[in-house]
């Protein structure tokens, strides 16, 4: 008996300690998990209730009331502390919570000694508490907190019929081959948040360069029963890239351009250069906030002469997302040598009807008709498709890479390849008579119909160097 007895009391004495610490709540998983315990919060004389503001705003009042404004639950453990949610709202009270007994960082969320009133601590510093934050009720009964005033809680369970939740929504990612489809399906309404913007559902993405993380919500309601909700992190895989299209063993420099107003487009990251670096993953990307677009045009010259019958145009990384920014209308020019002319090669009108399109990194390819030899070129602008999809604001043009696709090498005149000697001897013979330019059609080295000293002098500066870079 004395054992019994004994025994009894070491139970008792580690009963005291939990009974102390006894929660004045249920506490619930979630705001869906069943079955919920709804309490109305009140301090001293005040209930407490939630009300559409910016977001949720809180108030007190001297009325009690059962409506749904009235009752919340607290959802979370004893380790993550708990959180108050409103039914009326479904949203949580923000930057707030409570911890259960635990080291000095952490807050007691109820009164030492007593399991029905407890304090409300505002989450502050980073999600540390080196403060005690209490939130109290100013004099119009809106929460504010204060280091040096403090209110008790107390809360008393109301119940309430519980509604049905809607069976949890479906979030798919379909891969495709320039674009990502992600689609939420469910019962009832339902709908879909990307980054916590609706948007249509399904939804579909451009993929990049890149990989893509978004953060995808889903809702579900069917009629009498509460909302379900769904939020998963997703990545949408990155676009492999093909390499540039061919340069023909031509390299293209940039040496000027004309952009109006000075405004975004000549920059390192998105200037004229990239044009011209046979990178797929950069751009020249030119932003225009004047109101209308304004023509603007890049000069660059090839490290050689070439006879080009063809052109390369490759759209932007996000081109299928933002396809105004695609060229409407363009032009293309070319002389010879720095001090000549310009020569119309090329004028588009309509570069969808050309041909354009508004896939991302592609390379669309256009004839030119042409014979003759130029080294100096430009590139000009001067509609594009719409304004920016992303500032409505904003005219904004965007292209990948500018290529040209050439006959055969100018200067090449044996077609070995390689401009050298060999070709020097033909354009030689061509001029002395020992050789025809039927024989030889490439000994045109500059395009002008005869075969004279200045093809033998363009041959003798490819071979040195003097047109290179």
């Amino acid at each position: 008996m004395k054992q019994f007895n004994k025994l009894t009391l070491m139970l008792a004495a580690l009963m005291l300690p939990l009974m102390a610490q006894a929660l004045p709540f249920v506490p619930t998983t979630s705001p869906t998990s069943r079955p919920i315990h709804w309490y109305q919060l009140k301090t001293g004389s005040m209930y407490i209730y939630a009300a559409l503001g910016w977001d949720m705003d809180i108030h007190a009042s001297n009325t009690a009331s059962k409506t749904d404004e009235y009752l919340w639950c607290f959802v979370g453990d004893s380790n993550s502390g708990y959180k108050l949610y409103n039914r009326s709202m479904k949203k949580y009270m923000t930057d707030v919570f409570f911890m259960g007994e635990g080291s000095a960082a952490e807050v007691n969320y109820y009164e030492a000694g007593s399991g029905n009133n407890f304090y409300i601590y505002s989450n502050t510093r980073n999600g540390r508490i080196t403060q005690k934050m209490y939130l109290c009720y100013d004099s119009e009964n809106e929460l504010y907190g204060s280091a040096y005033k403090y209110n008790q809680y107390t809360v008393t369970e109301v119940l309430v019929e519980e509604i049905s939740v809607t069976a949890e929504p479906v979030i798919s990612l379909t891969v495709m081959e320039e674009e990502c489809q992600i689609q939420a399906t469910g019962d009832g309404d339902v709908h879909l948040y990307i980054n916590n913007t609706q948007v249509s559902n399904p939804y579909k993405i451009a993929r990049t360069d890149t990989d893509q993380s978004i953060t995808v919500t889903a809702t579900a309601q069917e009629p009498g029963k509460e909302m379900s909700t769904v939020t998963k992190t997703l990545t949408i895989p990155h676009l492999e890239l093909p390499g540039p299209g061919p340069n023909n063993g031509i390299t293209l420099t940039p040496y000027g351009y004309h952009i109006p107003n000075n405004e975004l487009g000549n920059e390192d990251s998105e200037g004229y250069a990239k044009l011209f670096d046979q990178n797929k993953s950069t751009k020249w990307c030119v932003v225009n906030s004047t109101g209308e677009w304004q023509t603007i045009w890049v000069d660059f010259k090839s490290n050689q002469s070439i006879v080009p019958t063809g052109y390369i145009l490759t759209t932007g990384n996000d081109t299928y997302t933002y396809y105004g920014r695609n060229p409407k209308s363009w032009r293309i020019y070319a002389k010879a040598g720095e001090s000549d002319d310009w020569t119309m090669l090329v004028t588009v009108s309509d570069g969808k009807n050309a041909g354009l399109g508004t896939k991302n990194n592609t390379d669309y390819s256009f004839d030119i008709s042409n014979q003759k030899a130029y080294q100096f070129f430009r590139f000009e602008v001067s509609a594009i498709e719409g304004k920016d999809g992303w500032n409505p604001n904003n005219y904004v043009f965007q292209l990948a890479e500018f290529q040209f696709n050439v006959a055969a090498i100018t200067g090449d005149v044996n077609g070995d390849g390689v401009v050298d000697v060999d070709d020097l001897n033909i354009v030689i013979n061509v001029i002395i008579k020992k050789s025809t330019q039927e024989q030889w059609p490439n000994a045109d080295v500059d395009g002008n119909g005869v075969v004279d000293v200045d093809d033998l002098n363009r041959v003798i500066n490819i071979m040195v160097g003097k047109y290179k870079g």
